[in-house]
């Protein structure tokens, strides 16, 4: 905070979890008692409304309220004229776009404190509209402030549009042009130029209890381990036919591995497309695999790692604990969900791509699925509930839709991992998701990670869970360090899920039979 004071315009880099919205809210209070702003304008992703408005409640109470803006055209006009002094406005990035004319009016009548929240989610280098606008906005604010645990998820030139906003003339970054070929040509001085503008607290400092990492087997049986093993025979096939050991990765890239992480998962997916993956529904030549997939789940049969899953719930919800269940296929959330209400009665909740972040008309897509959560419910609100059951509960989810702005650590310390990817910088995410500031220091958390086996032998989830050992020293640097580094993560996330090229270069050893 006392960084935030004395440098005015700053960007907080804090590791997730490390509390920036409450140090924000103080450094706002701050500024609010010493006259220098009357207003604070948070913009950020719908995820990042409900937690602002608790921690104002929490930390500030009737000092500051909070306001969401939202609506058509006019109701959002009605609510800039209705502003007033100690006000916190929550936007959204399409609504400051959208409404930028309007916002600029009112910094003109306010001395306005400019929040942007995750704001790596502005980092587009070229081209785009929310960073533009937001440039412009903090033109106009007395204070600026950009807030994000992963500032650089891609590269050093995520940084552009981040201190543009801090220091819209350009003072901390030059030209667009001249900034990219710093950054290729000495990065360092670029962190050490804008280090005295910046904040970082690392996990290690946040005095958090440790977790501990329960590893689980689960042998795949019946018609599951024909289908897997029917899976990694086209695999094989694909591979045999390549002459050269680089044709061979790119035969595997092109096969898409993560069809292997589904198959140790629940064959059921492949009957559906996967669009955060773009996984079309699986069609082969081969009678034997689609007779399989077709008669899979007919018989009453339940995935191995279901199964599994499901008896660890009976074992916490016994304890009278909640616990998050992780899965990275919607099609499997789906089944599981049905799964652990059908087979335990305990109350079971929903989150995936289908249910909105939040409420705003900007949001076209924003339809919640009446099957998962209701006509009425936004992620927010099913959280809400699953935190509040006075007993035990389970949230079943994927990474992709709770890994960033949601906390579940004040009554969740429990994880099931039914699949990962060879995203790392996603499984650690999620697992910030309980466990960050705020945990009583004697708190258990505890995750387990299940792994799928044939006959004894290892699957693909070893192979992920070897590439997860080996990143996760570096990435942990990364995400959770005190220095400032980019992470290196691709813009699609299945290039990350399927694994770097060693990742791929043992995937091919381990279908040749050749081991390491």
């Amino acid at each position: 905070m006392a960084h935030a004071l004395t440098a005015i315009n700053v960007g907080n880099f804090s590791v997730p979890g490390a509390g920036k919205t409450t140090t924000t809210l103080a450094t706002a209070v701050t500024h609010l008692q010493s006259g220098t702003v009357d207003l604070m304008v948070v913009v950020g992703p719908l995820a990042c409304f409900d937690p602002w408005e608790k921690e104002t409640r929490i930390a500030v109470g009737p000092l500051i309220r909070t306001r969401r803006v939202r609506g058509s055209a006019r109701q959002r006009q009605a609510i800039y004229q209705k502003t007033r002094t100690r006000d916190l406005l929550l936007l959204s990035y399409p609504t400051a776009a959208a409404d930028q004319l309007m916002l600029l009016d009112l910094f003109v009548t306010h001395n306005v404190m400019l929040i942007v929240d995750e704001s790596h989610r502005v980092k587009r280098f070229r081209g785009g509209v929310w960073a533009p606008a937001l440039v412009e906005l903090a033109k106009r604010a007395k204070v600026r402030m950009v807030l994000s645990g992963t500032p650089m998820p891609q590269s050093g030139r995520d940084l552009y549009s981040q201190l543009n906003i801090l220091w819209p003339d350009g003072q901390l970054t030059g030209t667009r042009d001249a900034f990219a070929a710093r950054v290729e040509n000495d990065f360092d001085d670029v962190v050490r130029e804008v280090m005295p503008f910046v904040s970082r607290t690392p996990k290690s400092a946040l005095g958090l209890p440790p977790y501990s990492i329960h590893h689980h087997s689960a042998n795949l049986s019946g018609t599951q381990a024909e289908i897997y093993e029917l899976i990694e025979g086209r695999f094989r096939q694909k591979i045999a036919d390549a002459a050269t050991w680089r044709d061979k990765i790119d035969s595997l890239r092109r096969g898409r591995p993560i069809r292997l992480l589904q198959a140790a998962t629940n064959p059921l997916v492949f009957s559906s497309k996967d669009a955060y993956f773009r996984l079309p529904r699986i069609e082969d030549s081969s009678p034997t695999l689609m007779e399989r997939l077709a008669n899979y789940g007919s018989g009453g049969e339940v995935p191995a790692k279901s199964a599994l899953a499901v008896e660890l719930i009976t074992s916490i919800a016994q304890r009278g604990e909640k616990v998050v269940c992780w899965s990275n296929f919607v099609a499997n959330l789906d089944h599981f969900r049905n799964l652990v209400s059908e087979s335990l009665g305990i109350p079971c909740y929903q989150i995936d791509g289908r249910v909105p972040a939040g409420r705003d008309d900007l949001h076209l897509d924003a339809r919640a699925d009446a099957e998962v959560a209701g006509d009425g419910d936004t992620r927010e609100s099913v959280i809400d509930r699953f935190l509040q059951e006075p007993g035990p509960a389970v949230l079943v989810t994927n990474p992709a839709s709770c890994s960033e702005s949601i906390s579940l650590h004040s009554s969740c310390h429990n994880a099931i991992y039914l699949d990962r990817t060879y995203d790392c910088a996603m499984y650690l995410q999620s697992i910030d998701r309980i466990h960050r500031l705020g945990l009583p220091a004697d708190a258990s958390i505890n995750i387990h990670i299940i792994d799928a086996l044939v006959d004894g032998r290892e699957t693909v989830d070893a192979l992920v869970q070897s590439s997860l050992e080996s990143k996760s020293r570096r990435m942990q640097q990364l995400l959770e360090g005190a220095e400032l580094l980019p992470i290196d993560l691709s813009e699609d996330p299945s290039v990350d899920a399927e694994g770097s090229e060693r990742d791929l270069e043992l995937l091919l050893r381990y279908l040749l039979g050749q081991g390491e």
